[in-house]
This record gives C-alpha cells, sequence and structure tokens, in this order.
C-alpha cells in the first residue's frame, strides 16, 4: 500500500496509525513531520512530486512571519495543514495575533515545556460526593457541559508565571514589560502561579514590584504566590526569603487592582503582623468577588490574626466560603479571635490543620458553626484530645449543613470513638469523618464510616 500522496489529519496520533498500520507492508510520507520512523531496510522514499497546492502552502509557511496568512485561507483542509506545520518558535505577538487553535497551541505547549500537564485551582468547598444511581422510572439526567480552559490561555499562563518567575530586580523596567509581555498575554490570563522569585543582590530583601503586573490582568481570577527562593544558588544570603516592607506595600497595592479576583493564596511566606493588616484592607476594599483565602505556612501567629480583624469591618468578606489557614502558629487565644470573624461569614469550608489550637481553641471554633452554613471542617493535627469529645458529640448531633470532618493526627483515644458511634447514627447529613491517628481502633473506624455511607443516598 502507497500513503505517500495521503496527507494524515493533525487530529490523528502517530500511535495510533501505528496500531492499524503495518509499516513492513506500507510506504509513508517522509514530510511535515508526519512521518513514522521506520526500519532502514524499508523503503520510504517516494519520487513523485508535491502537489501544486502543497507547494503553494509550503511557501506561505516559509514566509509566514513577514505575511501572515491564515483567516483569510477558505479551506478548513488548508488551514489543518499550516497549523500542522507551522513553525511554533515564531514569535508569539504574531501567533497569538493571527492563531486561536487549540490544536496549535497544545502543540506549542507540548514543544516548550515537553509535558502537557497544567494544575487548575478551583477550591472546591467540599469533596466530591458519589451520586446515588438512578432507577429505571427516574428521567434520564442531561449532562452538564464541561467548560475547558483554552490552550492559549494555559500557554500565556505558563509563559508569564516564568517570566516573572525569572525576572531580576535590576531587569525590571515596566515599558519593557508592557510591551514584551502584557500586551501579548494579559487578555489571556485567569491563573497566575508564582512558585519563587529571584531576590535582590543589593541585601535589602526586595523582589520585583508586582503592583504593575497586577493591574494590568483584568481576567485575572486565581493568584498564587509565594516569595520564597528556589534558584538563588551561592548567592544565598539570610533575608533573601523573607516579604519586605516594600514588597507588603507593593503586593498590598496590587491586590487592591484585582477587582475580578476569586481565588487568593499566598503560601509559605513568613508574614509580620502589620503585614496580614495591609493585606487584609486590599482584599476587601478591591476584591469584591473574593471566595476562596488561603494563607499557608505563613506563621502568622496569634498576632497576626489580630491585626487581620482589626482591619475589618462587618460587612468584609460577604461572599468569602473557603479560608484556609493551615499551619500557622496559631494557638488557643488566635482561635478564640478567630472565631469572632468566622461567626460574620458565610463559610462553606475551614482548614485550621497544624495548629496547636488544642480543645480550648477547637471548642471556641465548633460553637460558632451553628452560625455559618459550614460543609468541610479540617482540624487535623491540632492538639486535640479526649476534653473534646462532649463538644465535638454536640457538633455531630446539632450540624445541619456538615458534610465532611477531618481530624486525623489528634489524640481522641477510643471512649471517643464509643461515643461518636452512639450519636452518628442520628446524623443524616454528614458523609464522612477522617479518623486516621487518632486512637480508635480499625474495626472502629470502619463501623462509623459504613454508618455513613448510607447519607450518601440521601
Amino acid at each position: 500500500m502507497d500513503f505517500t500522496q495521503v496527507e494524515f489529519p493533525i487530529s490523528v496520533e502517530l500511535n495510533t496509525l501505528k496500531t492499524y498500520f503495518d509499516l513492513a507492508l506500507c510506504k509513508l510520507p517522509k514530510i511535515h513531520g508526519k512521518s513514522l520512523p521506520i526500519g532502514d531496510d524499508v523503503e520510504t522514499e517516494t519520487n513523485q512530486p508535491k502537489s501544486l497546492r502543497h507547494l503553494v502552502l509550503d511557501c506561505l509557511l516559509e514566509n509566514w512571519c513577514d505575511n501572515p496568512v491564515f483567516k483569510e485561507i477558505p479551506r478548513q483542509k488548508d488551514r489543518n495543514y499550516i497549523l500542522s506545520n507551522l513553525d511554533v518558535n515564531l514569535p508569539l505577538k504574531i501567533l497569538s495575533t493571527h492563531i486561536q487553535d487549540d490544536f496549535f497551541w497544545r502543540k506549542s505547549y507540548q514543544h516548550r515545556w515537553k509535558t502537557l500537564y497544567y494544575m487548575t485551582y478551583t477550591y472546591p468547598p467540599y469533596p466530591p460526593v458519589a451520586s446515588p444511581s438512578p432507577s429505571l422510572s427516574d428521567p434520564v439526567p442531561q449532562r452538564e457541559k464541561k467548560v475547558t480552559k483554552p490552550w492559549i490561555n494555559i500557554y500565556m499562563e505558563r509563559h508569564l508565571q516564568e517570566f516573572i518567575e525569572n525576572l531580576t530586580t535590576l531587569d525590571y523596567e515596566e515599558e519593557g514589560i508592557q510591551a514584551t509581555i502584557l500586551d501579548i498575554c494579559a487578555a489571556y490570563i485567569n491563573q497566575l502561579e508564582i512558585n519563587y522569585l529571584q531576590p535582590s543582590m543589593d541585601g535589602q530583601n526586595d523582589h520585583i514590584p508586582l503592583d504593575f503586573i497586577l493591574s494590568n490582568l483584568p481576567e485575572l481570577r486565581t493568584l498564587r504566590v509565594t516569595y520564597c527562593t528556589k534558584t538563588i544558588g551561592t548567592q544565598f544570603y539570610l533575608g533573601c526569603n523573607t516579604l519586605s516592607q516594600k514588597d507588603a506595600n507593593i503586593l498590598a497595592r496590587g491586590l487592591a487592582q484585582c477587582h475580578e479576583l476569586v481565588n487568593f493564596c499566598l503560601h509559605n511566606t513568613s508574614l509580620q503582623p502589620y503585614q496580614l493588616g495591609l493585606f487584609a484592607h486590599s482584599l476587601d476594599k478591591g476584591c469584591h468577588h473574593l471566595t476562596a483565602l488561603s494563607l499557608e505556612h505563613c506563621s502568622l501567629g496569634d498576632e497576626g490574626i489580630a491585626e487581620f480583624m482589626g482591619a475589618l469591618n462587618k460587612e468584609s468578606f460577604g461572599t468569602l466560603k473557603y479560608l484556609d489557614l493551615t499551619n500557622n502558629k496559631i494557638t488557643s487565644e488566635g482561635a478564640h479571635t478567630l472565631a469572632c470573624l468566622i461567626k460574620s461569614l458565610n463559610l462553606e469550608k475551614i482548614s485550621l490543620r497544624l495548629n496547636p489550637i488544642g480543645d480550648e481553641g477547637a471548642s471556641a471554633i465548633i460553637g460558632v458553626l451553628d452560625y455559618i452554613p459550614i460543609r468541610n471542617l479540617d482540624i487535623s493535627g491540632c492538639s486535640l484530645t479526649s476534653n473534646i469529645t462532649n463538644m465535638f458529640m454536640q457538633l455531630i448531633t446539632q450540624s445541619e449543613t456538615l458534610w465532611y470532618i477531618d481530624v486525623t493526627n489528634n489524640d481522641l483515644g477510643v471512649i471517643f470513638g464509643r461515643h461518636l458511634l452512639d450519636v452518628i447514627v442520628n446524623n443524616k447529613i454528614l458523609k464522612a469523618v477522617d479518623l486516621r491517628n487518632t486512637g480508635l481502633s480499625l474495626n472502629m473506624c470502619n463501623e462509623i464510616k459504613d454508618i455513613l455511607k448510607e447519607n450518601f443516598n440521601n
């Protein structure tokens, strides 16, 4: 079989062609990047010339940088040929202006970063719940259309992330950033993740200003940032991983301009109490659609929680659904302060994991959960003991909204488990309780799990 004149569809993977064709019996094209590698002993070249159509398209490809023609091409088949063979290393501004096709940008992403993996942060308020099996008499439910992010957005987000992470304070220039990056990428940025920043080499602990960049991203919905340093190498100095006062003021000014921000996460960055006040004021002032706030591993302490509270009023964070304060050295004193804030919000998920709030602090938090539509509570690794038993059982019996509780890595004991078995049968809302490493026996944990399985059908 001679397939040398056949144009392979761009949507067909080469591995698929290998499955259906015996390479020893076929002649396949050796051009345009869609040929299949086979042994040297098999004849693959052909003496047949290209068609006039292919010669014209090849000419367009060779001069595409000077004369980018794509939308003017009437036939989709010819457009597919352009997309399949267009050089992905052409200037990004030209490509983004004329090409929006998902296939091309997926190919470009894979060519540049050698992977198709990317992370999307949505901060669900509670874990997914198994839906009950429909009966034959039930009408067939209509499937919701899954919305996927265009690959051009994914590419631009990764491109901007890489640019920011490698930009030094000496190279920072607003006019250059505007021309080379923001004019090209800004319209496509919905999510921005910054895993590290380059510190200044003058010992001032400052990093590049983020306010100008953030204020020029009108479609930004999710922002994850840390001021830690990962690539400084032998130029390391004490303080290069800290958030300076100048950095805090600039970030606060930038957050106040993110009017469409929905999810904000500042993680692995030690914060001073006064900085919490700055961020709280900026988020409350500028981010009117904020639903998820995460300050993980930031060493806030009780003073930081107090400063955060002091910058807010009764109407602050009215849209907030998700609050994550994992590993912030919050004690029972900070938990009491935090309980006053929680009581005025409409939170659906709270995570206080790895904070030594103890039984007293946990009781303060549990005591205000009746005022909010809580779905998910994470108090794992919070130094809880069996003294929390009565307050916890009260939560189980009275809560009408709670779906999931995580109390792992707390010394609760067998008596706690026995009380839980007695009261949990009356709760028809709760879906799961994570009891690993709490001193309960495996049989007791399985009994509780079996009881809660019935609630999945409710």
